[in-house]
């Protein structure tokens, strides 16, 4: 079982189980912590859902038969109480603790490591689509970009694109979904990169062994077009 086919899976069912999603589980730590989130954010959606559930029953309860007075449709009632057990769970989720953002960033370079050994450039047409419908488009003068696609990350669509630069090929994931107020470093397994803030949430730039890794994300950042 690959990683697409897995997250296709656990996507559908988060708590499936069986001997290929736990075999993928252990050799795979990024998918492996996927499906714990989504484990996880379904419990709370869940609970959420129940506890509404009780009170809509415990109202219903106290109502006496001689005292209904003309309301709104019962499924009307119930789909709001759905979508409010929903928005509830997803904010438990969301407020909950989450690794760092230097430790998604990693796991997400670390989980495409093909994408690093990419060489062939990407035409300009396939590489608008991956940034045009974020507002966004590269200057001249970037190099070449080899790998280009839209990606989840945090739950979110962002562009993860490989550039070729004079000291190796580096990852840049345009995060517009996330702020940060200052330059977030990460050093794991060989990797190095940053986290900058950006006219549109922040940007990230990682590579292998890279000797001027500011001079390199600073050439990165510069050339990023942000739209409006």
């Amino acid at each position: 079982m690959n990683c697409l086919e897995f997250r296709r899976r656990v996507g559908a069912e988060p708590s499936v189980s069986g001997d290929e999603i736990e075999a993928h589980r252990r050799e795979c730590a990024a998918c492996a912590r996927h499906q714990d989130e989504l484990r996880a954010m379904d419990t709370l959606i869940g609970r959420a859902l129940a506890v509404d559930a009780a009170r809509i029953r415990k109202s219903g309860a106290a109502v006496s038969p001689a005292r209904i007075t003309p309301r709104r449709p019962r499924w009307l009632a119930l789909a709001a109480s759905i979508v409010i057990g929903l928005s509830v769970g997803l904010a438990l989720w969301i407020s909950s603790p989450r690794p760092s953002l230097a430790r998604e960033v990693f796991d997400h370079v670390a989980h495409e490591p093909a994408a690093m050994t990419a060489t062939v450039p990407i035409a300009s047409e396939a590489l608008a689509g991956v940034l045009d419908p974020a507002g966004t488009r590269l200057r001249p003068g970037i190099g070449d970009v080899t790998y280009a696609r839209r990606c989840i990350f945090e739950w979110r669509v962002v562009p993860h694109l490989v550039v070729r630069t004079p000291q190796g090929p580096v990852t840049v994931l345009l995060l517009r979904h996330r702020s940060v107020s200052g330059p977030v470093r990460l050093a794991e397994q060989g990797y190095v990169g940053v986290v900058l803030p950006a006219p549109r949430g922040s940007i990230a730039i990682v590579g292998q062994d890279l000797k001027d890794l500011d001079g390199i994300a600073q050439q990165v950042f510069e050339a990023v077009d942000w739209g409006n």
